[in-house]
């Protein structure tokens, strides 16, 4: 295919998105649209710890207590440097970083969008699906598209990834739930995951027949079919009684592909392993984070990653704290209070 096509596709997957963003019609809540939800947030820590909040800017606030002060802008706290922050927004750095330090980390392929052939090859190799994204600067899924099989949607992907960054990256798709492990100062303090959808086989129903038994049906589609494969089932299964199976690791209706957002609901702190949690604070030490966010995906977080054949997806430096409570029935976050202690305790005078 010419570049020029290519470039005229981008043109107007361009022109869509502004479009998109210009009538509200994204369906997307980013962290920088919370604002008003952090302030309240900021304010009920504040009032916590008998601590003042005063307003600089709308969506910048200091926060002093006993002469000393720190500041917070939205749901960005003063840990970490420059430095480090973009180095972690580097996805094909910290992968190489991670994979140096023996953690697991994804194979991937970083290219760009004047050369397919990479991600065409790369494909090839890894035909049950394949995940491309932008490899620099993004958050929240952005630029992010999944369960790619065909040379069209590496295409389609690419483009949208391109929007965001030239460098683009192309991995497997990895099966299993998305777990969020949250580490301070070298200590895993909170962890919530994005519950999928699991059934439980009777030794009698096939797997498609206890899907459509279910109250709300589950959609079959291709998150459904590949978390199935990689646990050795299919549509016909028929899973042995009492045995748990994952069916959807992705259960938003409005995007299943695309630009998915990983909505955390469920606290597991106490239910993930220890592995696990030390190997996000390895993960922390290696990138040289203080506060931050690592991303896995794995079918069992009670185990080590070489046991669950899962893996590192991400580091998160400036993690999202709304992820971490139930901001809709509770004032603020016991990990946010965790987090702007110490920042008080050696702040600016």
């Amino acid at each position: 295919m010419k570049i020029s096509r290519i470039r005229i596709e981008r043109l107007f997957a361009r022109f869509r998105k502004i479009w998109a963003d210009v009538r509200g019609t994204s369906g997307q809540l980013y962290v920088w649209d919370r604002v008003d939800e952090y302030h309240s947030m900021w304010q009920a820590v504040a009032r916590n710890l008998g601590a003042e909040m005063t307003s600089l800017a709308d969506d910048i606030w200091e926060i002093s207590l006993n002469n000393k002060r720190t500041r917070v802008l939205n749901d960005k706290l003063e840990y970490d440097n420059p430095v480090t922050l973009v180095m972690a927004g580097r996805k094909h750095l910290v992968y190489e970083l991670l994979g140096n330090g023996g953690l697991r980390v994804p194979e991937y392929s970083l290219f760009r969008l004047d050369d397919l052939s990479k991600a065409q090859a790369f494909l090839r190799e890894h035909p049950r699906g394949c995940v491309i994204k932008p490899a620099d600067g993004t958050c929240s899924g952005q630029g992010v598209t999944t369960h790619i099989q065909t040379e069209k949607e590496i295409r389609q992907a690419a483009i949208l990834a391109s929007l965001y960054c030239p460098d683009i990256i192309i991995e497997p798709m990895i099966a299993g739930e998305c777990y969020r492990l949250l580490v301070l100062n070298g200590e895993v303090i909170h962890a919530v995951c994005r519950r999928g959808e699991r059934l439980r086989g009777d030794g009698k129903l096939t797997v498609a027949e206890l899907i459509k038994a279910e109250k709300n049906a589950l959609e079959i589609d291709k998150d459904c079919e590949f978390n199935l494969d990689y646990q050795g089932l299919s549509l016909e299964s028929v899973p042995e009684e009492g045995q748990h199976f994952l069916v959807k690791s992705v259960t938003e209706t409005d995007r299943k592909q695309v630009e998915v957002r990983t909505i955390y609901n469920m606290d597991v702190t106490d239910t993930v392993g220890d592995s696990l949690k030390q190997e996000a604070v390895r993960a922390a030490e290696i990138l040289g984070c203080s506060f931050v966010g690592v991303d896995f995906i794995t079918v069992n977080a009670a185990l080590s990653l070489e046991e669950s054949g899962g893996y590192i997806n991400e580091l998160n430096t400036t993690p999202g704290l709304h992820h971490h409570y139930g901001y809709k029935e509770e004032e603020y976050s016991e990990v946010a209070l965790r987090v702007i202690s110490p920042l008080l305790q050696k702040g600016s005078r």
